[in-house]
């Protein structure tokens, strides 16, 4: 019985891993040459997630040409192998979210028990579709300061898109919404690793992921794919990380107290700071699955949770104006 119940969670990791790379347009492409310049056919892809170690792999076609559909964003190193030539390793080839990233790769003659290794160290060109947008990638997602840590709040980055006037979490119905583009928020479209998180009415989310969960926030603008095409806006798609074979986490709280304020300007003398007390805090952790003498899912399986509570409590002063005595009597001389 124990076991069984084991088996079901690994399996239930398993599939959402799987589900969760369906979610996006990112691939890899590009083209095999020989020295000559001539195409390679038939050769052996293979893409590794430096992170993961999780393997993709493809073949080149007769024009020698190669895409691997479906990656998960990252760096990856690319092995190319054929026949007559010696295997070559591209090293570092940074994925970024539902982009066409392409690397294209020189074979050399020889043995291919020999190994040709090329770093690269800048993103991939992304020259193979038409996507307009907007990408913030993971080092501004965890260094740029967001006030209340909405983290969508994030495309507004972009020079055409502002938060919408209609953005209200107490509303109804609550949430945020954006305007871009020239369009209503009504056009507009909010997803979390492809799927939606609006609500029917206006096109507003109540979704509010933890900055610290999130690898990238994109913003497509322009010539996206069919499968956004139920909206006729911006599109605004926040991407979950992935756990790694290593342990990752973070823990934080953001403070707000009335022993580091100052007391209102109007306040009485002699009247306390008003009483504040304010709490954000949560934690995120990531790592393989690793059940012990029964999975090891090192390579293979990963996990990534995270968890955001809020506590507030809040004391405000108010100043008012109310009638004299006279005033109460009639006598507004």
């Amino acid at each position: 019985m124990r076991k069984s119940l084991l088996l079901l969670v690994v399996l239930l990791f398993v599939g959402s891993f799987a589900s969760a790379q369906v979610a996006n347009n990112t691939q890899l492409v590009g083209t095999v040459t020989d020295p000559s310049g001539g195409v390679v056919s038939g050769a052996k892809i293979t893409a590794t997630n430096t992170g993961t170690q999780v393997q993709y792999e493809g073949t080149t076609n007769a024009e020698g040409y190669y895409t691997i559909p479906f990656v998960a964003p990252g760096t990856y190193d690319i092995t190319v192998e054929q026949a007559g030539f010696a295997k070559t390793v591209s090293k570092g080839a940074i994925v970024i979210l539902n982009q066409s990233a392409r690397t294209d790769i020189t074979l050399k003659v020889g043995d291919v028990a020999s190994v040709v290794q090329v770093t690269a160290d800048t993103p991939a060109l992304s020259t193979d579709d038409a996507l307009i947008g907007d990408t913030v990638e993971r080092a501004k997602v965890e260094n740029l300061p967001i006030n209340t840590r909405r983290v969508m709040d994030l495309a507004t980055t972009a020079s055409n898109v502002i938060i919408g006037p209609k953005t209200s979490f107490t509303g109804v119905p609550p949430g945020a919404n954006y305007i871009g583009a020239g369009t209503r928020e009504v056009a507009n479209s909010l997803t979390l690793d492809g799927i939606t998180i609006m609500n029917s009415l206006i096109s507003s989310s109540p979704v509010t992921p933890n900055p610290d969960a999130i690898s990238a926030v994109q913003v497509q603008s322009g010539n996206y794919t069919a499968q956004y095409g139920a909206y006729m806006g911006i599109h605004i798609n926040s991407d979950t990380k992935s756990g790694t074979n290593s342990i990752h986490g973070t823990v934080y709280d953001y403070i707000q107290n009335d022993y580091f304020n100052a007391k209102p300007w109007l306040a009485a003398k002699g009247l306390r700071t008003p009483f504040m007390r304010f709490n954000q805090f949560g934690g995120v952790v990531s790592g393989p699955v690793v059940i012990p003498f029964l999975y090891n899912g090192r390579d293979k399986t990963f996990f990534m949770g995270s968890y955001e509570g809020l506590r507030q409590y809040q004391q405000i002063s108010s100043v008012t104006t109310v009638p004299t005595l006279k005033m109460r009597t009639g006598d507004f001389s």
